[in-house]
């Protein structure tokens, strides 16, 4: 019973970093990136990132022009290789201040990598 206690313990957390995920990605102050991820983690107390995919992006948003798509994967944010980086370490990383650009590195379902610069509007 106890690899299934530590696997929902593990989702939960998992569950916790994409809320913040989505939320510094596609809110607060400023206009909106446009794109949402769901992160997967591992462990208890200092989770591990094991994936990030795209899960939405916005018709009409900076993401969409960037040419993220639904499915990608998340493998470098500010020079930060995401599998295998701690959620706590990870989390500042994803955070988007306004009219700052940031670099990020995705890679598609057949193995194409890319990479994007995106940039948070300012508030209107």
């Amino acid at each position: 019973m106890l690899p299934l206690l530590t696997s929902a313990r593990s989702a939960l957390i998992a569950v916790s970093i994409a809320a913040v995920a989505t939320v510094s990605l596609a809110q607060g102050a400023g206009k909106p990136i446009g794109f949402s991820l769901e992160v997967s983690a591992d462990g208890n107390l200092n989770p591990t990132v094991t994936k990030v995919r795209v899960t939405t992006v916005t018709q009409g948003s900076p993401a969409q022009a960037a040419g993220l798509a639904v499915g990608d994967e998340l493998i470098r944010v500010a020079g930060v290789i995401v599998p295998g980086t701690s959620a706590s370490v990870l989390k500042s990383h994803m955070e988007f201040v306004p009219g700052k650009p940031k670099r990020l590195a995705f890679k598609r379902a057949d193995g194409t990598e890319y990479e994007a610069t995106l940039t948070k509007g300012p508030s209107q």
